[in-house]
């Protein structure tokens, strides 16, 4: 590899090959509700928390059930380990005045303003009692808490994923375009639609081109015409999964000091993802450099533009930054990697108890960071009812989704005395 290093005196932003040498060588509103049923025109909300991390699931089929204040009704949900139920009165029935019990805490757990934590595997039976009217929910509870990932750790905005399947499905050898607004350092990849152009955006990446000048990312129309897992760089450093552009312009990673040695990353060239940073070349998070190494083959049609943010139609996706001191590239898959298997970390959630008319300030204390230890807290969101003016115990679920798509949830009790 070393032979192939090209040199060039300057600063070390951009990372350009020459064009000879290289031519030798020829990619949530966080809580989602699953269901809703009615109890005694109740609706019940189901969403599911899994392992501590919530994870948007597909909708459920609604159950529902109409019943009166005079009647005596009960309702059947399926449920799995880890789901919440919210268990939602009529209009005319005053919730502070409702009792809610289950069979089973062990099973079910309820708390005092309906809301049922389904804990493990079996059948309870949740009733509500109050002001002339008795409703009952029977759950029954079914599989395990998994912890569910992402397959990968970036920050890209993804769509048209059934149209992205569909087409790879057919085995295409030309599944993407991929187009580069040097302008709003975006790259955004297409498939084709029913006609065969390619007019559906699947994913959209950070990156940043050129500065300008001599170092500049040249608009036009080109295709990948090589490929290599590490390359040298100017300035004796190196990219990972480098995919040529034309000539000395290629998509790669943010640079490495070392061959090989993905915790020599230069953080300070990682913190200008999002801004022209580069000496021409299109630099991406490794995430997104590998997903076009693996998904856009030889010859992938690559179009370079210099177009305002209306030619990006997914968006740019969010540039994180990262701790300078630790040269890992955060979204990079390898098990060494000191941010690997990481989660968002939500701190000042914790059980706590109230005086009865007291407020219940839901936030006060409440934080959250990204796996990089970036300040969230704006993107926290809570799940659960206290009601101050009653006595009793309120379960309360503190949720948080970072840029990278990884999420986290704390569930605390909260008591009124």
């Amino acid at each position: 590899m070393n032979d192939l290093k090209v040199t060039r005196s300057g600063r070390r932003n951009g990372r350009k090959l020459t064009k000879n040498r290289i031519k030798i060588i020829t990619a949530l509103a966080l809580s989602a509700v699953l269901a809703i049923a009615l109890l005694s025109a109740a609706i019940i909300g189901v969403i599911r928390l899994i392992g501590g991390t919530k994870q948007a699931q597909s909708f459920r089929e609604p159950a529902q059930v109409v019943s009166s204040m005079e009647n005596h009704n009960t309702v059947s949900m399926e449920l799995a380990v880890g789901d919440v139920c919210k268990l939602s009165l009529p209009d005319a029935a005053d919730l502070k005045g409702v009792d809610f019990e289950s069979s089973d805490p062990n099973i079910v757990r309820v708390d005092s303003s309906g809301r049922a934590d389904a804990l493990s595997e079996g059948k309870a039976t949740v009733t509500a009692t109050g002001y002339g009217f008795a409703a009952a929910c029977e759950f029954t509870v079914a599989g395990e808490a998994q912890i569910i990932r992402p397959s990968e750790i970036t920050t890209a905005i993804k769509a048209n994923e059934e149209i992205q399947q569909k087409n790879a499905e057919k085995g295409s050898d030309n599944l993407y375009n991929l187009v580069v607004n040097r302008r709003t350092n975006t790259v955004t990849a297409y498939t084709y639609d029913d006609s065969g152009s390619y007019t559906v955006p699947i994913r959209a990446m950070v990156c940043s081109c050129g500065t300008g000048g001599d170092d500049i990312t040249p608009t036009g129309e080109y295709a990948l015409y090589f490929k290599e897992e590490w390359h040298a760089l100017f300035d004796d450093v190196y990219g990972m999964y480098v995919s040529g552009i034309d000539g000395p312009y290629l998509f790669h990673s943010v640079p490495y000091e070392t061959f090989q040695d993905p915790a020599s990353l230069e953080t300070d060239e990682y913190n200008k993802l999002s801004t022209n940073a580069s000496q021409g070349c299109v630099r991406l998070a490794v995430s997104d450099a590998k997903w076009v190494f693996e998904n856009c083959p030889l010859n992938t049609p690559v179009k370079i533009i210099d177009e305002d943010g209306s030619a990006d139609p997914l968006g740019t996706p969010a540039a994180v930054k990262v701790d300078e001191t630790i040269k890992w590239d955060p979204t990079d898959p390898n098990e060494k990697n000191p941010y690997y298997g990481k989660s968002p970390t939500i701190t000042g959630a914790e059980d706590k108890t109230i005086q009865k008319g007291d407020e219940f300030k839901a936030f006060e204390g409440v934080t959250a960071r990204d796996i990089c230890s970036n300040d969230i807290t704006s993107k926290l969101e809570m799940m659960g009812t206290v009601i101050p003016e009653k006595k009793g115990v309120y379960y309360v679920t503190y949720s948080v989704t970072d840029d990278f798509h990884l999420k986290t949830s704390v569930t605390v009790a909260i008591t009124v005395e």
